[in-house]
């Protein structure tokens, strides 16, 4: 089964290490694009984790293509986030004048109750915008001097790909094409970009297998991307790379391949290392990555209601939008009152969008306050369509039977 199945097996940690100390790094064009956005502790530490890597680096043409076509707009966007944080702490400061102005009108309250809650904030709001207007003296002016810049032609010095020629481009157009039509990863969600940006991930990918086959090396790619047409999410976990991607690997290049988001990529160096861990810079990636995640969430909830509750059971239904096409997708509901103990949980789908292909529902409860239900489709390459969904739910501590029965 191994020989045919290989990229299905998961690798022993003496794999994993003589492919770290045998692969070729090579990382996506966010990841770079990031090291405007740290501090410069943080970026320090990451470019060290890169450049241990040292003449084993490789960038793609795409990468790089979209590493300088990005790179002044993210520096612009950076800096403006100053002006945004100090904006954002006046609009603090405006909001408590109205609640204040009440507080001290309350005859039965002393005013100096008003008059030191008042002190007491303001001076806090201006020890905040003078961290702020501190920080953004320190930020580096990376159009008059780019030390980022400087450090990355170090790091990819003669290690750039070549471009497609013109007669691949067009066959390579054909095929993103192709792929984001049938919903085949990398960057089939990237389907509303202009142009041919919208098959930018699928250049990559391809570049990438490309070289791997040339060299005949193991690959290391880092990527800050965290959405459903790079990696397989079950029950609201990412589980890993997808299952074609690593198949085409296999196939392509017949190369040992790992992927890693780059917070996780950061730990994992400073582990094999036997360094101790940069943990202000490891939570300052964590938390962007999040944040590009949370940037690019699958699910809005649009409504529970209920139409029993108590301590010990509650039913109703839950609405919500699928934004974009997913293999699986999970979503919460309440409950309200807490219950007296993690109850039983069974659901059904009652509304869906068209196209809906053959697929289970599960449901579940963990904690005594909430509960989950599973969606996932069980035809081969065939996706959850977007729009809206419409569940009917019941909970109970006792045994139940399911929903509509």
């Amino acid at each position: 089964m191994k020989s045919k199945f290989a990229w299905c097996f998961p690798l022993e940690e003496k794999e994993i290490k003589e492919i770290w100390n045998e692969a070729i790094l090579t990382v996506d064009a966010n990841v770079l694009l990031d090291l405007y956005r740290y501090h410069e502790n943080t970026r320090t530490a990451l470019l060290d984790a890169l450049h241990k890597f040292g003449g084993r680096s490789w960038l793609s043409y795409q990468t790089a293509q979209e590493f300088f076509r990005n790179r002044k707009k993210v520096i612009i966007s950076s800096v403006n986030s100053y002006s945004e944080a100090m904006q954002n702490i006046s609009d603090i400061k405006d909001s408590l004048e109205e609640p204040l102005k009440r507080l001290k009108a309350n005859r039965i309250i002393p005013d100096e109750v008003s008059e030191s809650l008042r002190s007491d904030l303001y001076a806090s709001i201006e020890t905040s915008l003078a961290k702020v207007n501190d920080s953004k003296s320190r930020h580096p002016d990376f159009f008059k001097a780019d030390p980022v810049l400087e450090n990355l032609s170090q790091l990819f010095d003669g290690s750039i790909g070549d471009d497609f020629t013109s007669e691949i481009l067009i066959e390579a157009t054909k095929e993103g094409k192709r792929r984001i039509d049938l919903k085949i990863p990398p960057g089939f969600l990237d389907s509303k970009k202009d142009g041919i940006r919208p098959y930018g991930d699928y250049f990559m990918w391809r570049q990438i297998l490309d070289h791997a086959a040339l060299v005949r090396k193991p690959i290391i790619f880092v990527t800050s991307e965290g959405k459903e047409d790079w990696w397989e999410r079950e029950s609201g976990k990412t589980t890993g790379l997808h299952y074609e991607l690593l198949k085409e690997v296999h196939e392509k290049t017949g190369q040992r391949f790992l992927a890693y988001r780059t917070d996780r990529f950061f730990r994992f160096s400073a582990e094999l290392s036997g360094e101790e861990s940069n943990e202000s810079a490891a939570k300052e990636i964590s938390a962007l990555v999040k944040a590009r995640t949370a940037s690019t969430s699958l699910l809005r909830l649009l409504s529970q209601t209920e139409t029993h509750s108590s301590q010990t059971e509650n039913s109703g239904s839950l609405v919500i939008e699928l934004l974009r096409p997913s293999f699986v997708f999970t979503c919460s509901g309440h409950l309200e009152p807490n219950f007296l103990d993690i109850p039983a949980v069974s659901a059904r789908l009652v509304s869906h969008p068209e196209g809906m292909p053959r697929h289970i529902v599960r449901a579940g409860a963990g904690t005594t306050f909430d509960f989950n239900m599973h969606v996932k489709s069980i035809a081969y390459q065939e996706y959850l369509p977007a729009g809206e969904y419409i569940f009917e739910y019941r909970a109970s501590v006792q045994d139940i039977s399911p929903v509509g029965e």
